[in-house]
C-alpha cells in the first residue's frame, strides 16, 4: 500500500522530518511513490521534488486543507496542471479569506483534484457537486470507518486507506511532542494526548499498513490504484516573467531599445561612442533572445518611484540597466562582466537588486503590490530553529524559569547558526569559553539532546527582506499566497523555491546609507549650501580619496567595519578601483590571499598562476577577487562554457554543496589537464576558488556600493557635522551612537546637548556643531517627540512648567528629558533634582481628582544642593548613551594616572613592544581558527582614537566572559604593525571600576 497523507516538517511544529529525509526513508522501505500533503501549504514542494529525483521516487503532490471553523481536514491530491493551479487557489483562499468555508469553497476549485475526506456530510455533498472524492480511512478499522464504508458503497465511490504520517520513525514521537509543546507554549507536564498525533503516525513498511487495514483490503487496493493514477509530478512554468503593457500595443523589445538609447544619450551625450553602441546592441540582442525585455521595463518603472536608488548585484554589469537609470555605475568604464548577469546558456532567472532609502522602501513595495494587485506578492522566508532558539524553547518546555534559561541562552553566541552546531550539542556548549563557569546539571543534558534534534526544523514563515514576484497571470495560479502579520501578501516559497519555480524575483531592498546621504544633503541645503548632485563625482575628489586611504571611514556605508578600515590603512590607496577590489576580497575564507594581494600591491614581484589567466586576473594582481573571476577562470583554464562556469560559481556559494562540487572539481581538473596545465597549478587555482566558500561578491555589486561609499566619504570629509548628524539620525549603523559621537568629536565637531527649544526630532549639523535630536533620548516616545515639535510652533517653551502643561508627557519621559539636559538652558541655575521635584508636584496635581492647591499657596520648593558632576554625567549617560561635552574615558584619568597607559593615537609608535592601554569596547567579531577554536577581533576607543585588537584563542577563553560595553578595560599586549597599520595583540585584560 502507498501512503497518501504524509506530512513533513513544513507542517509547522507538527511534522518532524524534512522532505529529503522522508524520501530517503521511502526508498529504504522500497516505496515507488511518495505523497507530500503538508497542512494548508506547499512550502516544501521544491525540496520534496528534488528529494524524489535523487531517490528515484515518483512524487504525488497534494496538501491537507483544513476548515477554520470545525478544524476538519481533507486531503487534496493533484491529478494534472489544472488541479495544481486549483490547489494553489484553494490554499490561498484558506489563508487569506476570513470567511472561508471548506465545504462550500472546495467544489469551485476541485477540477483536477482527487479529494479524500472522512466527514460523511462532506462526502455526500461533494459527490453531488461532481467533485472527484473518495472516503478516507485515516485511522484503520473503527466505527467511524464502518460508517464511511457503508456510505461510500451507497454512493458508489471508493474508500481509500490514508493513514496520516507525521513522523519518519517511531523515535521521532519525542520530537513531535516537543514541537507541539512549543507550539502551544506549554510544558511537557501539561501536554495532553489530544495535543499530539498517535505515536504510530510514522512512515511504516507496507506490511504494517496491510496489517492495520487488513479487514478492508479494498481500501488498500484503492490507495495503490489512486497512486498509480496520479501522474502529475510537479509544475513546469518555464520562466515566469512580469508582464508589460503598452497602451499603443508596441512590443516590449522595441520600447526597451528606445528607452535604452534615450538613456544612453543622457549618460554619454548625443554622439554615442562606438563602444557604447556595440555594448548596447550586444546586450539588447541577448535580452530580447532570452525574453527579458519586459522585465527590464518593469524594473525601470519601479525605480522611477524614488529619487535615490542603488541598483546592485550582477545586474549592475548591464549597460542597458545603467542607461535605464536602474544602476549608477558605468559598466564600460569599470570593465564589468555582462555574462555574470545574463548569458544565453543560463537556465535560472537572474534578478536585479535595487536599494531604496530604508524608510522609503516599504512605500515603494506597497505601490508595486497595489499596481500589480493579484499578480504580485513578496517572497517568504522559512525561518528555522537556530541553536539559541532551539535551546531556549526546549528549556521552556521543561518548565525552567526565565532566569535559569537566561544563565545559558544569554551567553550563547548571537551569531551561532545551525550550520555551526555539531552532532553533540552538549559537548559543544561545554567547550564554549563563554559557558565554562556553568555546570550543566539535570535536566540540561536532556534539554540539549532534544534541542539538537529540532535545529534546522522550520519554526514559522516571515517576509523576505525585499524579494517581489510579479506574474502575467494571477499569482495564485502558480503558488499559494498567504498574508504576513503586517498584511503583506507573500508566496509560500522562499527564494530558492521561487527560483526553482521559474519565478523572476525583483529585490527591492532598504539601504540605511541612502537615507543618510539624502538627509545630509537636505541638511546642507537647509544651511544654505546646496549640493549639485548632477555634476557630483565624489570618487574623483582628492581629499575624499585621502580619507578613504587612511581608513577614516567610520559611518561610511560598506567601508566602516574594523576589518575594512584596517585593510584600507594597509593598502594605503583610496581610489575607486582599489576600493572595489577591497570590498570584494574581504571575505571570511580569503585571509591568506588578502595578505598576498597587499604584498603585490606594495610592489612585490608576481606572475600569473598560468599564462591562460594573464588577461583574466591582471587588474587584481593575479588573485581571484570577484565571483565572476571564478567563472572567467573556469572558462579560460578548464574550457567551461559560460553557463557551466556560472553554475560552478553558484555551487561554491551554497551550503550542502559537497556532492555537486566534487563533480565540478573533477570536470575542472580534467578540462585544465586537456589544455596542458600542470597539476600543481590546477590545485593552486582550485584552492583560491575554494576561498569563495559561503559568500562573496561580484564586481558589479561592489562597484555599485563603492559609488555609495564614496558619496558618504565625501560628505564626511567636507561636511562632517551634517554627515554624522545624518548617520546618527538614521540609526542602525555598524556602531552605536556613542561611537559616532566620539568620531564626530575627534573630527572637531562640538556636540550640543538636547534642548526642548532647539532640538528637532533628528540630529542636525551646521558648520562644526551638531545638535542632539530628540530621538536619542531613551524612552521618549515618537508621539511625544512630534508633540514637542508641534506645540513649539506656537512659541518657545518658557520653563519646565510651561512645557509640562503644553506637552503633557509621561512622567518617565519628562524625567529623561531632565536628565538629558533638555531644560538646562531654561533653568541654568537650578539643579536637576529641583526640576525633578517640580515634575513630581506637577504629576501629583495632574493625577489628583481635585485641585490639590486650590485656595492655598503652592508647596514651597526646598533648597536643593547643586548636582555633583559625576552623578549628573552618569545620569546623562544613562539616558543618552553618550556624553556631549567629553569622552567618558576622561573620567578615569586619575585612576589611570601613573600606570603608563598608551593612548590610541600613539599606538603606532610602539610597534613590536609590550604596552598597556585603556579604552571602551565599541564592537567585536568572533571568528574561528582552522582548528575550530574561537577568537575575537575587538575595537576599543579612548578620547584620542580607535584601537583594533586581536584576542587569540587562549586570551579569548580567559577573558571573554568579562568583556562588555558598560565599563572601560585596561589591555596589556604587544603592538603589531603590518603594512603600516598598527593593531594590539592582547594578552591580558582587567576591568576598571565604574565611576561613582
Amino acid at each position: 500500500m502507498i501512503p497518501l497523507c504524509i506530512h513533513s516538517h513544513f507542517s509547522l511544529v507538527e511534522g518532524t522530518a524534512s522532505p529529503k529525509q522522508l524520501c530517503q526513508k521511502a526508498r529504504a522501505l522500497e516505496y515507488r511513490h511518495l505523497a507530500l500533503t503538508d497542512t494548508d501549504n506547499l512550502y516544501g514542494l521544491w525540496p520534496f521534488l528534488k528529494g524524489c529525483r535523487e531517490e528515484g521516487i515518483t512524487p504525488i503532490i497534494g496538501a491537507v486543507v483544513t476548515d477554520p471553523k470545525s478544524n476538519r481536514r481533507v486531503v487534496c491530491l493533484v491529478e494534472n496542471d489544472s488541479g495544481y493551479s486549483n490547489l494553489c487557489r484553494l490554499i490561498t483562499r484558506r489563508r487569506c479569506d476570513k470567511s472561508f468555508d471548506l465545504k462550500t469553497a472546495l467544489p469551485c476549485f476541485s477540477t483536477g483534484l482527487t479529494v479524500l475526506t472522512s466527514t460523511p456530510e462532506w462526502l455526500a455533498f461533494w459527490h453531488e457537486a461532481d467533485v472527484t472524492v473518495a472516503a478516507a480511512l485515516f485511522h484503520g478499522s473503527d466505527a467511524a470507518g464502518l460508517t464511511l464504508r457503508n456510505l461510500s458503497r451507497r454512493l458508489g465511490i471508493p474508500i481509500v486507506a490514508a493513514p496520516e504520517t507525521f513522523l519518519c520513525n517511531p523515535e521521532a514521537f519525542a520530537i513531535h511532542r516537543l514541537l507541539r509543546a512549543i507550539a502551544k507554549n506549554t510544558s511537557f507536564s501539561r501536554l495532553s494526548a489530544a495535543d499530539t498525533v498517535p505515536n504510530n503516525a510514522f512512515l511504516a513498511p507496507p506490511s504494517v499498513y496491510m496489517q492495520r487495514f487488513h479487514l478492508w483490503p479494498e481500501a488498500l487496493a484503492a490507495a495503490d490504484t489512486l497512486a498509480e493514477r496520479l501522474s502529475f509530478t510537479g509544475p513546469n512554468f518555464g520562466l515566469v516573467l512580469p508582464p508589460w503593457f503598452d497602451s499603443k500595443g508596441r512590443p516590449a523589445a522595441l520600447i526597451l531599445r528606445e528607452s535604452a538609447y534615450a538613456g544612453a544619450r543622457k549618460r554619454y551625450g548625443e554622439d554615442l561612442p562606438e563602444t557604447v553602441v556595440e555594448r548596447l546592441e550586444h546586450e539588447l540582442s541577448i535580452i530580447e533572445r532570452m525574453g527579458f525585455s519586459a522585465y527590464f521595463l518593469v524594473v525601470q518603472d519601479i525605480v522611477k518611484k524614488s529619487p535615490r536608488i542603488c541598483g546592485r548585484g550582477s545586474g549592475a554589469a548591464s549597460l542597458v540597466a545603467y542607461c535605464l537609470g536602474i544602476t549608477n555605475v558605468c559598466p564600460i568604464k569599470h570593465n564589468l562582466y555582462f555574462e555574470r548577469f545574463l548569458n544565453p546558456g543560463r537556465k535560472d532567472p537572474p534578478d536585479i537588486d535595487v536599494d531604496f532609502a530604508w524608510d522609503e522602501r516599504d512605500a515603494v513595495i506597497e505601490t508595486v503590490l497595489k499596481q500589480y494587485a493579484g499578480h504580485s506578492a513578496m517572497v517568504c522566508n522559512h525561518v528555522a530553529f537556530q541553536p539559541r532558539m532551539a535551546v531556549r524553547e526546549t528549556a521552556k518546555v521543561f518548565g525552567l524559569t526565565e532566569a535559569e534559561i537566561g544563565r545559558v541562552s544569554k551567553r550563547l553566541p548571537w551569531f551561532w547558526r545551525m550550520e555551526d552546531a555539531t552532532e553533540n550539542l552538549l559537548a559543544q556548549i561545554r567547550n564554549m569559553p563563554e559557558l565554562r563557569s556553568i555546570e550543566f546539571q539535570d535536566p540540561w543534558p536532556e534539554i540539549l539532546g532534544l534541542a539538537q534534534k529540532i535545529i534546522g526544523t522550520p519554526r514559522y514563515i516571515s517576509v523576505h527582506s525585499g524579494g517581489v514576484v510579479i506574474t502575467p497571470h494571477p499569482i495564485d495560479n502558480y503558488v499559494p499566497v498567504e498574508l504576513a502579520p503586517k498584511g503583506v501578501p507573500i508566496i509560500q516559497w522562499e527564494k530558492d523555491g521561487a527560483e526553482a519555480g521559474g519565478m523572476v524575483k525583483i529585490d527591492l531592498l532598504g539601504n540605511r546609507s541612502l537615507g543618510v546621504i539624502r538627509d545630509a544633503i537636505a541638511n546642507l541645503s537647509e544651511n544654505g549650501a546646496p549640493l549639485d548632485e548632477a555634476c557630483w563625482n565624489p570618487e574623483d575628489d582628492p581629499p575624499t580619496q585621502k580619507s578613504v586611504a587612511e581608513g577614516k571611514t567610520m559611518g561610511c556605508f560598506y567601508i566602516e567595519s574594523p576589518a575594512m578600515r584596517l585593510l584600507q590603512k594597509k593598502a594605503g590607496t583610496g581610489d575607486f578601483d582599489h576600493l572595489v577590489i577591497h570590498s570584494s576580497i574581504i571575505r571570511p575564507a580569503a585571509n591568506e590571499f588578502i595578505r598576498e594581494y597587499l604584498r603585490r600591491l606594495h610592489g612585490a614581484p608576481w606572475k600569473p598562476l598560468h599564462p591562460l589567466l594573464e588577461d583574466v586576473l591582471d587588474e587584481t594582481f593575479g588573485i581571484l577577487v570577484y565571483q565572476e573571476d571564478v567563472s572567467k577562470t573556469a572558462v579560460a583554464l578548464a574550457g567551461f562554457s559560460h553557463a557551466e562556469a556560472d553554475e560552478l560559481r553558484k555551487i561554491l556559494s551554497k551550503k550542502n554543496r559537497a556532492r555537486r562540487l566534487r563533480d565540478y572539481q573533477a570536470r575542472f581538473f580534467e578540462g585544465a589537464f586537456r589544455q596542458g596545465v600542470l597539476k600543481e597549478c590546477v590545485e593552486a587555482v582550485w584552492n583560491m576558488m575554494a576561498s569563495f566558500d559561503g559568500y562573496s561578491f561580484c564586481k558589479p555589486h561592489s562597484a555599485s556600493y563603492a559609488r555609495v561609499s564614496f558619496q558618504a566619504a565625501y560628505l564626511k570629509t567636507h561636511f562632517p557635522a551634517e554627515f554624522m548628524a545624518a548617520v546618527i539620525s538614521n540609526q542602525g549603523g555598524f556602531y552605536s551612537p556613542f561611537a559616532y559621537v566620539s568620531e564626530a568629536r575627534r573630527m572637531g565637531v562640538a556636540i550640543l546637548g538636547p534642548d526642548v527649544n532647539q532640538s528637532e526630532i533628528h540630529w542636525k549639523g551646521k558648520e562644526k556643531t551638531m545638535r542632539v535630536g530628540l530621538l536619542s533620548i531613551s524612552d521618549l516616545g515618537r508621539a511625544t517627540q512630534e508633540k514637542i515639535m508641534e506645540k513649539r510652533k506656537s512659541g518657545p517653551y518658557r520653563n519646565l512648567a510651561d512645557f509640562l502643561d503644553r506637552v503633557r508627557p509621561d512622567a518617565s519621559e519628562a524625567s529623561h528629558l531632565i536628565h538629558a539636559g533638555a531644560f538646562d538652558a531654561l533653568h541654568p541655575r537650578e539643579s536637576r533634582a529641583a526640576l525633578l521635584w517640580e515634575l513630581a508636584v506637577w504629576q501629583k496635581s495632574r493625577l489628583s481628582k481635585t485641585d490639590l492647591f486650590s485656595g492655598a499657596p503652592p508647596p514651597e520648593k526646598p533648597d536643593f544642593p547643586h548636582d555633583s558632576e559625576k552623578n549628573r554625567l552618569r545620569k546623562t549617560y544613562a539616558v543618552l548613551g553618550f556624553l556631549c561635552d567629553r569622552h567618558p574615558m576622561v573620567l578615569f584619568s586619575e585612576t589611570l594616572q601613573n600606570k603608563g597607559i598608551i593612548k590610541a593615537e600613539d599606538l603606532h609608535r610602539y610597534a613590536g613592544k609590550q604596552i598597556q592601554t585603556a579604552g571602551l569596547l565599541i564592537t567585536g567579531k568572533v571568528v574561528h581558527t582552522k582548528h575550530g577554536e574561537p577568537m575575537e577581533f575587538l575595537t576599543f576607543e579612548d578620547e584620542t582614537g580607535l584601537m583594533e585588537t586581536v584576542f587569540f584563542p587562549e586570551t579569548y577563553r580567559r577573558f571573554c566572559v568579562i568583556l562588555d560595553k558598560s565599563r572601560p578595560f585596561v589591555l596589556s599586549g604587544k603592538v603589531e604593525e603590518e603594512f603600516g597599520a598598527a593593531t594590539l595583540t592582547v594578552h591580558r585584560v582587567s576591568a576598571l571600576p565604574k565611576t561613582e
